[in-house]
């Protein structure tokens, strides 16, 4: 059985089957928990990170959980989520090299800063795409999907034609606005899977050995 699951694992691995999503994801999780299959369970607790974890989801899906496995499941939707606030905090470091030092020198600032702390130098409108996206994340439950890599470029572009009078943060968006968001949208994803599955292993030993 051993190179069954082998071959099973590396077809997988290859694609060879479509990805569980949804209602689906959260039912391989709770299986993969139930068997002991440790790299299931943790590919299967990400795929479930774009999916709000909700009864409408889970549906009859919720009686396949042990409850540690949907205790540890909400536990690493937590840390993904301070992963996720956390890693916004360096978008808003404007010294170079970070990302964000493109962005300096943009005339509105420049107009309405002059009484305030020489930091404060984002734009303003990209100051509230990141503090919008920081603040949803916090005040967001395990709960919700955590997709906010996905969204963002959506946000930053509707927030840039608010502010498209500016030929100063124009032409950075021009020559650098796709790079930009694309670090963004890699970094946000990044961070996410970062979150490790090391003490679910324990887990799963300390409660079936």
């Amino acid at each position: 059985m051993a190179s069954v699951q082998s071959s099973i694992r590396a077809a997988v691995s290859h694609g060879a089957f479509p990805a569980p999503e949804g209602a689906e994801a959260f039912a391989a999780y709770a299986i993969a928990s139930g068997k002991g299959l440790v790299p299931e369970m943790e590919n299967a607790a990400r795929q479930t990170l774009d999916h709000p974890m909700t009864f409408e989801i889970l549906g009859e899906g919720l009686r396949l959980f042990e409850g540690w496995a949907l205790r540890d499941l909400a536990s690493f939707r937590r840390r993904c989520r301070d992963n996720l606030i956390t890693c916004l905090d360096s978008f808003f470091e404007t010294e170079h090299p970070g990302p964000s030092s493109i962005w300096v020198g943009c005339p509105e600032v420049n107009q309405s800063s002059w009484n305030m702390p020489p930091t404060v130098v984002l734009p303003t409108w990209l100051n509230q795409v990141l503090s919008q996206c920081q603040n949803d994340l916090k005040r967001q439950k395990f709960t919700d999907a955590l997709d906010v890599h996905s969204r963002i470029r959506g946000v930053y572009s509707t927030a840039l034609q608010t502010h498209a009078s500016c030929n100063a943060c124009m032409l950075v968006h021009i020559k650098n606005g796709s790079t930009f968001c694309a670090e963004l949208e890699n970094k946000l994803a990044q961070a996410r899977e970062k979150v490790t599955y090391s003490h679910l292993l324990f887990k799963y030993h300390e409660i079936h050995h």
